[in-house]
């Protein structure tokens, strides 16, 4: 039966490794159809040696492309840094007056004394196992076995928008550790000119402004229209201060090229708060000088690891028996993901709070 159904198999006669995964790929997704030969040849071909590892490796490249294609809510404002190892990596800036001053003739240079930023970050690692039944794969129902790369390359990412929101948002909202004050007022277009204002003059650790050139603004799907409305526009209602007075007047967009929408669910998923609907955030994004939040990965180890557990026992004959036969205590075929995700405030002021960072509960 083999010689009939496989002796010409694409898996087999592939001319290179990769082909070969795809081509394995390919034929589990033929037997999903249901067709009388999809499926004989895919229960033929996992009675051999080679297909159930090549279709494991086709089972790994899904899960690593669901992952890339999974959405990355913090793409927009935090930074990628990479660790080597699992231990506290700190983010070091040496600073001091680096302005030079006049030397009169016959005067000693003046010294500087350098001064130390440090912004400490790292890495966890997060996993999740999924498994399906001996009798399950005999059904020929394989639904669940071709949903399981795209779950477990989707929870990966889910879990870096985890670690990356947590760092400034908490069940109550805001996070006090991360911003000086939290606002009360709603988002409006002068409201939003007031919010960039409040960095002008902020300075960092070395005295110099902080960098305002790139900021995004982060709402809930509850404000998505109105966030867009602000920055799409042409023109809009805003305040000019002319001495003492405060006038409104209609003018060309100012937050178009300088703002950025993010619309992310992950602010009312860990935002159990009653104004979680309403809250707003204005945060450097990653380009900045002053960045507000930090993505860590571990060098080498970026994508989700896929691995199948190999507890099928042996024949009372002799002979090892495939994993996709199932577990010997109860037949069912175990796969496990793993990432290594971690997150951090990015530059921060004298008081730890992120240099660059708003927010308002709008109300």
């Amino acid at each position: 039966m083999e010689l009939d159904l496989l002796a010409e198999a694409e898996f087999r006669t592939a001319p290179n490794m990769k082909q070969k995964v795809l081509s394995a790929a390919k034929l589990f997704n033929e037997a999903q159809k249901g067709t009388n030969l999809g499926l004989a040849q895919f229960r033929e071909a996992m009675s051999t040696s080679d297909f159930p590892i090549l279709l494991s490796k086709g089972f790994e490249v899904e899960a690593i492309q669901a992952q890339k294609d999974a959405v990355k809510e913090y793409e927009a404002f935090a930074i990628e840094k990479k660790v080597s190892d699992f231990r506290p990596k700190k983010l070091r800036d040496l600073f001091g007056n680096t302005e030079f001053e006049e030397v009169g003739e016959g005067e000693e240079y003046k010294a500087d004394n350098l001064d130390e930023l440090e912004v400490e970050y790292k890495v966890g690692k997060y996993g999740r196992r999924f498994g399906y039944t001996w009798e399950l794969a005999l059904s020929g129902d394989f639904t669940d076995m071709a949903d399981f790369p795209r779950r477990l390359g989707n929870g990966a990412t889910e879990r870096s928008n985890r670690n990356v929101f947590e760092t400034f948002v908490s069940e109550t909202g805001p996070r006090a550790d991360f911003f000086d004050t939290v606002d009360t007022k709603p988002l409006t277009p002068v409201n939003l000119q007031d919010a960039v204002k409040s960095f002008a003059l902020k300075e960092d650790h070395r005295g110099d402004l902080v960098d305002t050139t790139g900021l995004v603004l982060v709402v809930p799907p509850t404000l998505q229209i109105e966030a867009n409305n602000i920055i799409n526009a042409a023109e809009l209602e805003l305040q000019v201060t002319d001495g003492n007075k405060v006038t409104k007047t209609r003018m060309e967009n100012p937050f178009r090229g300088l703002v950025t929408v993010v619309v992310a669910k992950w602010l009312a998923k860990i935002d159990k708060s009653a104004k979680r609907g309403t809250t707003w955030y204005l945060l450097a994004n990653k380009s900045s000088d002053h960045f507000a939040v930090i993505h860590a990965q571990l060098l080498g180890h970026e994508n989700v690891d896929i691995r199948t557990k190999r507890d099928q026992g042996n024949r009372v004959g002799g002979g090892e028996i495939p994993f996709e036969e199932g577990s010997y205590l109860d037949d069912t075929i175990d796969f496990r993901g793993r990432s290594v995700d971690g997150a951090a405030k990015g530059l921060v002021d004298a008081d730890g709070k992120a240099l660059v960072a708003y927010a308002s509960t709008g109300s």
